[in-house]
C-alpha cells in the first residue's frame, strides 16, 4: 500500500470521526439549548476543526477523484473556526453541525468502504 493511500484512509477515517461525535453530541438537542450550552459547543467546535484538518490530510489527487465532495468548504471552516475564533457565528456553526455534517458523511461513506 502506498504512504498515500494510507494516509488517506486513516485521514478519511479521522473526519468519519470527527463527523459522527459532532453528530452525537448534539442528537436530540436543538437549537435554543445549544446556544446555552458552552460545553457542546466546545466539543462541536473541536470536532469539525479535526474534521477539516483531516480533510487538510488527505491528498489533492485523491480529492480531485472525487470532486463530489465540498473538501474546500469543510478546510474553509476549520480554518475560519481556528482563525477567526473570536468571531464565530453559532449559529452558523449549528446549521453546519445539523446538516452539512450529515451530508459530508453521506458523501464519503462509499468512500469509507473502497477496497
Amino acid at each position: 500500500m502506498s504512504q498515500n493511500k494510507s494516509r488517506n484512509e486513516t485521514s478519511l477515517l479521522d473526519a468519519a470521526r470527527a463527523a459522527k461525535l459532532v453528530q452525537e453530541f448534539i442528537s436530540g438537542m436543538e437549537q435554543t439549548a445549544w446556544l446555552e450550552d458552552i460545553k457542546t459547543q466546545s466539543a462541536v467546535l473541536y470536532q469539525i476543526t479535526v474534521l477539516g484538518e483531516a480533510v487538510n490530510r488527505l491528498s489533492e489527487d485523491f480529492c480531485n477523484q472525487h470532486s463530489g465532495v465540498p473538501w474546500a468548504a469543510i478546510v474553509g471552516m476549520r480554518n475560519r473556526i481556528v482563525h477567526e475564533y473570536d468571531d464565530i457565528d453559532l449559529e452558523i456553526i449549528w446549521e453546519t453541525a445539523q446538516e452539512s455534517v450529515p451530508e459530508f458523511l453521506e458523501a464519503i461513506e462509499p468512500l469509507l468502504s473502497t477496497p
